[in-house]
């Protein structure tokens, strides 16, 4: 399957394209412009508010990951670390090579700034496995919103100890996968493939999860504390990205709770995870917008419209951002990142 991917890949994404590309085309057709006049009124201060949410997301993800690093952490400030994670990200976001790119960007820099690369790499592999943890929590909470929450009344107080019970039983599955010195997650894997024909789960990805699981659990056992206030920094990453959701929504006059807004952002990211390959998941993003509002109950295609221009719009703002910091780094620093 995955050798079937690779020699096809450009037909493949040709063809994710146009079908999502028709299907968009399909929502644009349907909208009323005189209710779109009303909403973009409120654009200014939508979009004044979805910049501040995505800055705090990108600040709490910064401090996680300085905590990632241990006392190496000393050698960068946190305004030059978020100039670099910032960065990296952006490339990340927009490169087809996808994280890869944005990654090693990181270690490059944090060589030059006297890191070693052993802690630099560790510490980069120990935030994105703490962010996709994080991100994988909230995933499953919202999995339970979208499915318990209709069957039960949310104020009954049977749901909400029932979610407390789950709540308290998924940090332990985490921290047990992540951090215990057996090394769970790696062997996890490695069961997966001696039981399971999944080809992608190849004999160099079990070595990696080996690796970052190593990482996890020996910064842990010297550093617990801020293991776990990393772990909620990047908790709370993802709740502030799903907050441009929620500020989008209520000024459009929707009573949108948090929960919703982050089930929302949940099942985007999981579109943009499917469609990777796609620079800057153009399309793909917004088809998966469009689905996760019709799940929560907003049908309506110009809110759809307005909450993909303001997801769109905050994109391409801290993209010329990250240009102005790559100009920073190259111009003002002495990192040269090309030759």
């Amino acid at each position: 399957m995955i050798d079937f991917i690779k020699k096809y890949k450009q037909y493949i994404l040709a063809a994710l394209l146009i079908t999502v590309l028709i299907l968009i085309a399909r929502f644009l057709s349907s909208i009323d412009f005189n209710s779109l006049k009303i909403y973009l009124k409120e654009t200014p201060g939508m979009f004044a508010g979805v910049l501040t949410a995505s800055l705090f997301a990108y600040l709490s993800s910064t401090l996680a990951w300085k905590l990632c690093m241990g006392n190496e952490s000393k050698k960068i400030s946190f305004t030059q670390l978020f100039i670099f994670r910032h960065v990296g990200e952006m490339l990340s976001l927009f490169n087809p090579t996808s994280i890869v790119a944005g990654e090693s960007l990181k270690t490059y820099i944090l060589n030059k700034k006297g890191i070693s690369p052993k802690h630099g790499v560790s510490s980069i592999l120990l935030h994105r496995v703490l962010v996709i943890f994080g991100g994988l929590f909230l995933a499953i909470m919202a999995s339970l919103y979208l499915t318990m929450g209709h069957i039960v009344n949310g104020q009954n107080i049977f749901f909400i100890l029932l979610v407390v019970v789950m709540v308290i039983a998924l940090a332990y599955l985490v921290l047990r996968l992540l951090v215990h010195p057996r090394l769970f997650l790696g062997k996890t894997v490695e069961k997966l493939k001696n039981k399971t024909d999944w080809s992608f789960i190849t004999d160099d990805l079990v070595t990696s999860v080996y690796e970052m699981n190593d990482i996890s659990a020996g910064f842990f056992r010297e550093n617990k504390g801020k293991f776990l206030f990393a772990f909620l920094l990047c908790v709370v990453h993802w709740i502030f990205g799903a907050m441009e959701f929620y500020i989008v929504l209520n000024m459009m006059g929707l009573d949108v709770s948090i929960i919703k807004a982050v089930t929302v952002e949940m099942g985007v990211i999981v579109f943009k995870t499917v469609g990777a390959i796609v620079p800057g998941q153009i399309g793909v993003e917004e088809y998966g917008n469009k689905v996760m509002l019709d799940a929560i109950g907003i049908v309506s295609n110009e809110i759809w419209l307005v909450v993909t221009l303001m997801r769109r719009g905050r994109q391409l703002f801290w993209l010329l951002v990250a240009g102005i910091f790559l100009l920073i780094i190259t111009k003002f620093s002495q990192i040269k990142l090309y030759k």
